[in-house]
């Protein structure tokens, strides 16, 4: 038998779609460099722990907004997402891959990085937000890129993501 109330379950789900949508716009966030989207994720004395940075939740944003020339494109997947949630906090665990296409010395290699968020959230007038972010290293793969864009069936998708605002999805979200 549940001894949870139909309201305390309604808001178990609305909190636990919040966290997913928190973690969906960091993705966005990484990829585009959208320096403004990245800031409103994370509460004012977050923590971040990912190897390359250690501190500041401030500190990292600003890394990972600042262009790169060497870094030529970015892809971000969230996907396996546990979370325990209890009332203004929560803890949870994000499985993410990213693929990223850099220039080392001279030439492009595509790296894929498997790895898992282990966060703490807090909700901040009504809206949840990254409180801790530890990022644990699974795996990874580098290789010379392969990637085709303007032959055969790849050439007739002309659409190309952006690492900036003027990506597609901004258009789409009125942005």
């Amino acid at each position: 038998m549940n001894s949870k109330s139909d309201q305390e379950i309604l808001e178990q789900v609305e909190a636990k779609q919040a966290l997913h949508s928190l973690n969906a716009r960091f993705a966005r966030a990484l990829d585009r460099m959208d320096r403004c989207l990245m800031v409103s994720l994370w509460t004012d004395d977050a923590r971040v722990d990912c190897g390359a940075h250690q501190g500041s939740a401030k500190g990292f944003v600003v890394a990972v907004t600042t262009p790169d020339e060497a870094l030529e494109r970015s892809f971000t997947s969230i996907s396996n997402e546990y979370f325990e949630v209890t009332g203004s906090t929560a803890i949870g665990e994000v499985y993410m891959i990213n693929i990223s296409t850099v220039i080392e010395e001279g030439k492009k290699v595509d790296r894929l990085i498997g790895g898992r968020y282990l966060d703490s959230y807090r909700q901040e007038d009504g809206q949840w937000k990254i409180a801790k972010r530890v990022f644990v290293h699974d795996w990874n793969m580098t290789q010379p890129t392969t990637t085709v864009w303007d032959e055969g069936l790849f050439g007739l998708i002309t659409l190309r993501g952006k690492r900036d605002q003027s990506d597609p999805v901004y258009a789409l979200l009125g942005q």
